[in-house]
């Protein structure tokens, strides 16, 4: 429905602008015609192809569209210019009915008051009745007639004058309607820029505070494992034997399931104790965290598995603060550092020595 309404509206609208642009086609064409009449003397014959004909017809259909003023006046000229030769020719009464026509549609015709009185003139000093005879025949507009169509002209110009007032205040109000438009589409604009960026300032504002409690928990800990108490013992004499059994103890714990995954670990790394270790860590760490496994560190000494079990440790806080790591070691001599992960465990490889 709503859109058999909008139809029924846009087609009437598309119908008047079709209407006025083929009228306004047509109204060029009877200038260009007019003006091919004036070049070619079609001035006021043959009948329906001259250009009086057209220039009438032109104001009835646009009374106050001035552009075939011009052209009216270049056909007043062209009959002054007849009369004129006329005149030349002796041939007065021919003369006369030019510049009557011209007194009829154009009176303000440049040249037109002058030839009149130039006609009076050689009308009054050629005497005879002959030239007599002429002057009744070939007798002017009235005064009357003249002061009328100096009237008619007169108001045509008032006419034009106000049409043109009027088209320099719409103009001049439209631009006013454009400059104000200009100015609330740039104050909105600066409204969503400020929007944005107090929003991009509150988002960043908010990943500020979100980091800096992740650095703090981070922080926290760390201070819980650092802080944590060592239980205090009793210091007391370790036998050898009992050394011995605790050495026992570390060498003899195995891992005895399969491993679910391998990871080569850089050999150079570890020897310089190269701490950007870490970020090639990551993806063993990742996987750790994924399966909640335990681990067995593969290096030739001890040393080195304490230090990559630091950084094992260090790279699973980055990801996970709450996962502890579950990790044993196996001694290896031919081959290079590696990890392998197992199915989780509760407890260490490595048993207590019982006291």
């Amino acid at each position: 429905m709503l859109r058999a309404i909008k139809f029924a509206l846009i087609v009437p609208a598309l119908l008047l602008g079709f209407q006025s642009q083929a009228a306004t086609q047509d109204l060029d064409q009877l200038l260009k015609s007019i003006k091919a009449d004036i070049q070619n003397k079609r001035l006021s014959s043959p009948a329906g192809n001259n250009a009086l004909e057209r220039i009438t017809a032109f104001r009835e259909q646009a009374p106050f569209d001035f552009r075939v003023v011009p052209l009216t006046y270049e056909w007043g000229e062209a009959y002054v210019a007849m009369a004129n030769n006329a005149m030349a020719n002796g041939q007065y009464g021919k003369a006369q009915s030019y510049l009557e026509k011209v007194w009829y549609v154009a009176s303000l015709t440049p040249g037109l008051e002058q030839a009149q009185a130039r006609l009076d003139a050689e009308l009054k000093g050629s005497g005879g009745k002959a030239a007599k005879a002429e002057t009744k025949a070939a007798k002017g507009p009235s005064k009357e007639e003249i002061a009328r169509q100096k009237k008619v002209a007169q108001q045509l110009a008032k006419e034009k004058a106000r049409l043109e007032a009027d088209r320099k205040r719409k103009l001049e109000q439209a631009k006013k309607e454009a400059l104000a438009e200009k100015k609330r589409l740039e104050a909105e604009l600066k409204r969503k820029q400020e929007e944005e960026r107090q929003r991009r300032l509150a988002a960043a504002k908010a990943e500020k505070q979100a980091a800096a409690q992740r650095a703090k928990a981070a922080a926290a800990g760390k201070a819980v494992v650092k802080a944590a108490p060592k239980p205090v013992k009793v210091a007391k004499k370790v036998s050898k034997a009992e050394k011995n059994a605790a050495s026992e103890l570390w060498h003899s714990a195995k891992e005895d399931t399969a491993p679910l995954a391998s990871y080569p670990i850089s050999a150079e790394q570890i020897a310089n104790r190269d701490r950007s270790i870490s970020d090639d860590l990551e993806p063993v760490c990742q996987a750790i965290l994924d399966n909640d496994a335990s681990v067995v560190v593969h290096t030739p000494d001890k040393a080195d598995y304490r230090w990559l079990t630091v950084r094992l440790t260090l790279c699973l806080r980055r990801l996970d603060t709450s996962f502890r790591l579950r990790h044993s070691h196996q001694l290896v001599s031919d081959e290079g550092p590696f990890v392998t992960l197992h199915p989780p465990r509760g407890v260490s490889l490595v048993r207590k020595v019982e006291p």
